[in-house]
């Protein structure tokens, strides 16, 4: 039996990461409050758009994606400085893909300014998220620096 909280965890990683590779792209800015709403109306008793969005047909759990929308918007400047000083000579923040980006964002703002959380599951969650988009290279990449972060906490 599935733990249907763990997964609800999950999908609210991946809502607040499109969430964040949305404005990347669209460049359309909203509070976190506002892009939960938007969220929650888009996704509410639609099974496909779910398993679209979210990669499961079930609704993340919003007070995560909130959270995570927020803490990053608070956090921002120093979940950068973070991300940039977990960069190996081969890779750029601004090279990046803005959904890789996005991923390391969520993940970094849960290793350092989130509610106390094993950081192995944190790693853990995240390389799977980035396995939904990305190939072994940017997998790799993900759960070395967020190794390396890690241990720097």
């Amino acid at each position: 039996m599935t733990n249907l909280s763990l997964q609800k965890k999950s999908a609210a990683r991946m809502a607040a990461a499109q969430c964040l590779y949305a404005v990347a792209i669209t460049g359309e800015m909203h509070t976190p409050a506002e892009a939960v709403a938007r969220l929650r109306k888009q996704l509410a008793n639609n099974a496909q758009e779910q398993k679209l969005l979210v990669g499961q047909p079930l609704e993340p759990n919003y007070a995560l994606v909130e959270q995570l929308l927020s803490g990053i918007d608070i956090f921002g400047d120093d979940i950068g400085a973070q991300i940039d000083g977990a960069l190996s000579e081969g890779w750029k923040r601004e090279r990046m893909s803005p959904l890789l980006l996005a991923i390391l964002q969520c993940a970094v703002f849960e290793l350092f300014f989130g509610k106390e959380m094993n950081p192995k599951i944190i790693i853990d969650e995240y390389t799977r998220l980035t396995r939904h988009f990305f190939s072994d290279a940017e997998v790799g990449f993900v759960h070395g620096a967020l190794g390396r972060l890690a241990k720097q906490r």
